[in-house]
């Protein structure tokens, strides 16, 4: 077991306060890490701050890929807890939890407008294919986020903060890569060659961090400028593993992302962060199981 040897190793090296049961935390910032776990049996969503680990759901359903609102007091999240994924969203002060969707396709990988005025979603619409949803949460209403997308596939839209430009990962004949929308001239910009997903970007907008397959085919963590150009990968001194979900630091200074060891597949996700300016890589979680989709604010 991970978590065993891991423990062994926590408490050998003499560092109280960072070895608990079942898991491993180093989180040394006046800061938050909203992600989704498995670690306890189920998987459900947990809320990290400086070396304490809080449980935010704790249903028999999957509770997935949250992502705090541009204030950070609520986050909106995935669920499969009425049968099918619908998107629910929760007060981390009250705890409330309000289901926002409630279509018989799934509804995943949800996300915030930069004004808080609007969750985009994806929604199922086929067998492997789906459409970026845009639901207004004063009408309640959704419609397509892109109009006249020509992608017959968008999934993990991520608007930048100060409005205007989201990123997201689309379908092309032959794997997936990371596009730009700009909605002042509903513009699309293709910014990656097939084999890249999953783009974020840095709180100023001008860099973009995003998962590439070029190098070790497992998985790099690699960042871009925010139209394409100067691409470096982050992680290519870990090529026996699956670096995965990226995620900037509130400063920018910083990268949280998810890397599981390649004996493992995508079965070992712990949590790591990578200094932009060192380049230095540290393990803050570790535990049994999957650590995903983690989000730094």
């Amino acid at each position: 077991m991970i978590q065993k040897a891991l423990l062994a190793a926590c408490l050998l090296a003499g560092v109280p306060g960072l070895c608990f049961p079942g898991y491993i935390s180093k989180f040394d910032y006046d800061s938050r890490i909203v992600f989704s776990s498995d670690f306890e049996g189920n998987t459900d969503i947990y809320l990290l701050t400086r070396n304490r680990l809080t449980k935010l759901t704790d249903d028999p359903a999957t509770d997935e890929w949250p992502v705090p609102d541009p204030k950070g007091e609520s986050i909106v999240f995935t669920s499969d807890r009425t049968g099918n994924f619908d998107v629910y969203t929760m007060n981390l002060k009250t705890r409330e939890v309000k289901r926002l969707t409630s279509d018989s396709r799934d509804e995943v990988s949800p996300s915030w407008s930069a004004d808080g005025r609007f969750i985009y979603y994806d929604l199922k619409t086929g067998g492997n294919t789906w459409k970026t949803m845009k639901l207004d949460l004063t009408s309640g209403r959704s419609a397509p986020l892109f109009p006249d997308s020509p992608y017959k596939t968008t999934i993990v839209a991520f608007e930048n903060r100060h409005g205007g430009e989201i990123y997201f990962t689309a379908k092309a004949l032959v794997g997936w890569f990371v596009a730009k929308y700009n909605a002042s001239d509903n513009k699309f910009t293709d910014l990656t060659k097939s084999g890249s997903c999953r783009p974020k970007v840095s709180p100023d907008g001008k860099k973009v961090a995003y998962v590439c397959f070029d190098d070790d085919h497992l998985g790099d963590i690699f960042l871009m400028n925010s139209d394409g150009s100067q691409k470096t990968n982050l992680t290519k001194d870990r090529p026996q593993f699956y670096d995965y979900y990226p995620c900037f630091s509130p400063s920018g200074d910083m990268i949280v992302f998810s890397s599981s060891p390649k004996s493992q597949k995508k079965a070992g996700y712990q949590l790591y962060t990578l200094d932009l300016k060192s380049g230095e890589v540290q393990r803050i979680f570790a535990a049994d199981g999957n650590n995903r989709f983690p989000y730094w604010f």
